[in-house]
């Protein structure tokens, strides 16, 4: 009765927990994931309903022909990504798409409704742009898998019944803003127009309603003048252009270029204006005009000759000031201009505009005296004003660069503050309108981490940093607010050479910018604009757009603070073990139907290959690990100063070292000799030997299971390492795959006891729109391959809270660490990380192996950590069940240096400079203490009398000890760099580190 009474306490307060949890996970906003459809930028107002709409083969679009732009752009969506076109029509009793526009009189522009229930969708804008904009919704209501790769690209497959799922909903919405901009860059690099119309389809598929074309620079001219036929004739063209970051270490010496004709300009507006965007045109003066003055030499104030720069950057030749026929030229090309863009809006550039011609120049000196004016920037001012005049006679208006303040505003000139806000901030207090581009938020050719590895202009725009924008500056009182009309991300190209460069510059950070403009300033939410992206991506996909990868900050607080424990431990263990042991091969990759190295199949059943998997599979019924002692293992790692495991508890076999219940393919069975063995469930002896010695714990699982009937179904031969089938056409098939792997994942995360992190292998089963087609081995990749990790990962954080998911290189909300294999990064990485590595050649046990040697082993930890990283270090044990005695003695080495520097390494974080020559810095959680280590050629290691760390600065109080000495060392600084004096004859095994205590 006590037992009973007993149980029934323990099961009410395991209910009140899981309450608990749950609440609490409801306040992280984990749930977010409940919402039908993630739309971006967020409406007003949403409430979603029972029931769907299904959009089908028979669905009608009722309209008028004034919503024909948004008709035909329905329709292409449709037919392009989905292979459906719809008809329109009169509308039927049910089964139809109604578009309509009726003017509510409400003073913002753009506000539409959305309606979908399961019999009729109901999209009413105030005006065609509105109503165009809840056509948008619609599109990102639509479905976004299952994903499949077709002839033309890639494709959402429709469901059996051949018709598109859309949720039932009620949606208000309206902009915040009524500019909402994103500008090009075509002079710096020419880009076709079929490129510019996508990038138009991107600012409407986004709700974005200007587009800023750049279309002169001193690099190139890209518009045709037909008055100035040289303009492209010369302007357009450059011989070359550096190599590198300006200033270049070189030139490609390729002649660059091209220009859009006029005809070509026509048509792009008229596209863009079938999406309601209004095309910006940007003529620079008067910087920025080389290419103009190549053309035609006497526009500058030297005369020339003048050459086009191969190289980036201000450059000092520009429109003189001081010569009539300067203006007479740039109202000419302004007239033709006109005549190609309605839009009220010219802009006329104004920035970065030198003024040591115009000192040189009589004529330019001359007008400043007849003129009165002060000096050079007043000229310039008189410059603008003066061009201004000239366009609002025509009806126009200009846009100008912050530095057109300068020496005065023009009476109606629109300011873009780029050089932050403050250009912006002092145009509205004088009653001007603004356009908020401020570099550090919104130009989109800065890196988007702190060591990107491709080639950029420089700076620093992290996704979350666009997000977190506000175009409405503090300073500015609630009457003049209203002269900020919104804002614009800006794209300059100079290290943009092709189209994938810029949309990877611009994705997803184009979205996040969207939700500012758009969305009420109350309803941002970084963490739930987050889970939307994971659904953005897929369809960047759907796009064929390139994006730069974003790291996915978990949302979970308890995720978020075991990967903080993870990140201190630094050092962790990997085994990987299962039969392939017994022929010493590279785990089980020699059964997989490629043409790798490490796939070779060597031996007596080597020459067929399936003679080769029957006698592999039979290795079942000879692995008798009769050693296994995993006590030993764990008290060698702790020694070595390890604090996590990670143990492979299946490979892509699928053989199981764990008592599996879905499979006979495992240590436990009774064809498996070491199944009598009380220790036969190996994986939980493992995990439990490690976590008796407090290990974090790691379940390695492989997604991929080749010895399923499931994966490799018998009827089709295997062709690679991937699904032979393809599972959209055999769903019942992939359902049951995906249910067995769910069921082992569920297995090991309820019997194996507290789990820390599940480590998922085999990258290649993932859904299809993640896959990275600038990545060998992806390209591989033909099917839709989603296991339905959402679903995986709640189940096993339900049993395992705060259960870090390593889902290797699947980005999205699922990789909460990144895991380079078998290398290390060259720069500190912004994200949590691990380099994952082998101590010997093999991941899997080889009989008489090369080990790394243990100053390599130390030195690799001291890097990976010096970059903030991880070091998880693989060992593979023998069939027989235990290590290589090299391996024992390499750990133990490691723990001895371990006993006298790890304070340098656990629970420490970057620190710039990082690295300087041979010595590797770390810093302390706290920052209170750096640790500077210096490395050595072997295991002796020989302090210099001096040490210098280039390009760090200590505080003056500073004092240097070295770890497990206690004298205090002398030090000083020269100018950027810390140089220490080191007592004489000071050796050390490995690295020496020194503790530089703040």
């Amino acid at each position: 009765m006590l037992k009973y009474a007993k149980g029934i306490f323990l099961y009410i307060r395991r209910m009140s927990k899981n309450i608990l949890a749950m609440l609490g996970l409801l306040a992280l906003g984990i749930f977010v994931h409940a919402q039908p459809a993630a739309i971006i930028p967020q409406p007003v107002s949403t409430q979603w309903h029972d029931g769907h709409f299904f959009i089908d083969a028979h669905t009608v679009i009722v309209a008028d022909e004034s919503e024909k732009p948004s008709v035909d752009f329905f329709n292409d969506y449709l037919q392009r990504f989905y292979g459906l076109r719809l008809h329109t029509g009169a509308a039927p009793t049910s089964n139809y798409i109604l578009l309509k526009t009726q003017p509510t009189g409400q003073p913002t522009d753009g506000r539409y409704t959305l309606s979908v229930t399961p019999g009729v969708i109901t999209i009413t804008g105030d005006t065609h742009p509105g109503t165009f904009y809840g056509m948008q919704t619609l599109i990102q209501l639509l479905p976004v898998s299952p994903f499949e790769s077709t002839s033309n690209g890639p494709a959402i497959r429709l469901s059996a019944d051949g018709n598109l799922a859309i949720p039932a909903v009620s949606i208000e919405d309206y902009p915040r803003f009524a500019y909402r901009g994103l500008h090009l860059d075509v002079g710096r690099h020419f880009f076709p127009v079929d490129f510019v119309k996508r990038y138009i389809d991107y600012l409407a598929l986004h709700k974005m309603n200007y587009f800023h074309w750049h279309l002169t620079e001193d690099q190139g001219w890209r518009i045709e003048i037909k008055k100035y036929p040289l303009l492209t004739e010369v302007g357009a063209w450059r011989s070359g252009t550096i190599i590198g970051h300006h200033p270049g270490t070189g030139d490609d010496s390729t002649r660059h270029g091209g220009y859009y004709t006029q005809d070509q300009i026509k048509e792009v507006v008229q596209y863009a204006a079938e999406r309601y965007i209004t095309i910006i045109p940007e003529i620079e003066m008067p910087g920025h005009a080389t290419a103009a003055l190549a053309s035609y030499p006497y526009l500058g104030c030297t005369g020339g000759p003048y050459t086009i720069p191969h190289n980036f950057g201000v450059h000092k030749d520009v429109f003189c000031a001081g010569n009539d026929s300067v203006f007479t030229f740039l109202q000419d090309v302004l007239d033709e201009v006109m005549t190609l863009f309605p839009s009220k809006y010219i802009h006329i550039g104004g920035d970065e505009c030198p003024k040591d011609s115009w000192k040189a120049c009589p004529k330019c000196q001359s007008r400043i005296k007849t003129l009165g004016l002060k000096n050079e920037e007043e000229l310039q001012s008189y410059f603008v004003q003066r061009i201004e005049k000239y366009l609002n006679s025509k009806g126009r208006q200009v846009i100008g660069w912050d530095e057109i303040l300068e020496g005065g505003i023009a009476p109606n000139a629109t300011i873009m503050s780029w050089r932050g806000e403050k250009g912006g901030i002092d145009a509205a207090k004088q009653h001007h309108n603004v356009i908020m581009t401020p570099g550090d938020h919104v130009y989109f050719d800065h890196a988007q981490t702190h060591n990107d590895d491709s080639l950029t202009i420089g700076g620093y725009l992290p996704l979350e940093t666009v997000y977190s924008y506000e175009p409405v500056p503090k300073e500015l009182s609630g009457d003049e607010t209203k002269y900020v009309l919104g804002a614009q991300a800006n794209i300059w190209t100079e290290y943009m050479a092709n189209t994938r460069k810029v949309e990877y510059m611009i994705f997803p950070r184009l979205s996040a910018l969207s939700e500012v403009l758009w969305s009420p300033k109350e309803s941002h939410n970084y963490m739930d604009f987050q889970h939307r992206l994971a659904t953005q991506y897929k369809r960047y996909a759907l796009w064929k757009a390139n994006s730069y990868q974003v790291y996915f900050k978990p949302t979970d607080s308890l995720v978020r603070q075991k990967i903080a424990q993870w990140q201190d431990s630094k050092f962790g263990l990997l085994m990987h073990w299962g039969t392939y042991s017994q022929w010493g091969v590279v785990e089980s990759w020699s059964i997989c139907p490629e043409d790798e190295g490490w796939e070779q199949r060597h031996g007596a059943y080597s020459a067929n290959y399936f003679d080769y998997v029957q006698a592999y599979q039979k290795l079942q019924t000879t692995f008798n690990p009769v050693h296994f002692d995993p006590s030993k293992w764990a008290a060698a790692a702790k020694e070595a100063g390890m604090k996590y495991v990670v143990f492979t508890t299946k490979h892509h076999d699928g053989f199981c070292m764990f008592d599996t219940k879905q499979t006979d393919y495992k240590i436990t069975s009774d064809q498996t000799p070491f199944h009598t063995n009380p220790k036969s469930n190996v994986a939980k002896e493992v995990f439990d030997a490690f976590r008796q010695n407090n290990f974090m714990i790691g379940a390695y699982f492989s997604k991929p299971d080749w010895h399923s009937t499931n994966y490799w179904w018998p009827y089709f031969p295997p062709k690679d390492r991937n699904v032979n089938y393809d599972p959209a056409r055999y769903p019942q098939r992939w359902q049951a795959f995906k249910d067995y792997t769910y069921n082992q994942i569920q297995e090991l995360m309820t019997g194996y006891g507290k789990m820390d992190l599940l480590w998922l292998d085999g990258g290649w089963v993932r859904p299809l729109s993640t896959v990275d087609p600038g990545i060998d081995w992806q390209r591989g990749i033909r099917y839709d391959q989603d296991v339905d990790m959402p679903k995986i990962a709640a189940m096993a954080r339900n049993h395992q809270p705060g259960l870090i998911v390593v889902d290797r290189s699947v980005p999205g909300e699922y990789e909460n660490y990144t895991t380079p294999e078998q290398s290390v990064p060259v720069h500190p990485m912004d994200d949590p990380w691990e380099t994952c590595m082998t101590m010997g050649d093999s991941w899997s046990y080889v009989p008489h192996d090369h080990y790394k040697p243990t100053t390599q082993l130390i030195q690799l930890l001291v890097k990976i950590v010096s970059r903030g990283g991880n070091f998880l270090l693989n060992v593979g044990p023998s069939p027989e069940g235990d290590w290589d005695d090299t391996a024992y003695a390499r750990l133990k080495e490691i723990g001895a240096w371990m006993k006298i520097n790890g304070e340098g390494i656990y629970n420490s974080r970057p620190i710039s400079p990082w690295s300087s020559g041979n010595v590797y810095l770390t810093q302390s959680k706290d920052s209170s203490n750096v640790y500077a280590f210096f490395l050595g050629e072997g295991k002796d290691v020989v302090l210099p009398a001096e040490v210098t760390i280039n390009n760090f600065s200590a505080r003056p109080q500073s004092h240097v000890t070295i770890l497990g000495r206690k004298e205090k060392l002398k030090w000083r600084q020269e100018g950027k760099n810390m140089i220490i004096s080191a007592p004489p004859n000071i050796h050390g095994d490995y690295a020496i580190t020194f503790k530089i205590s703040k």
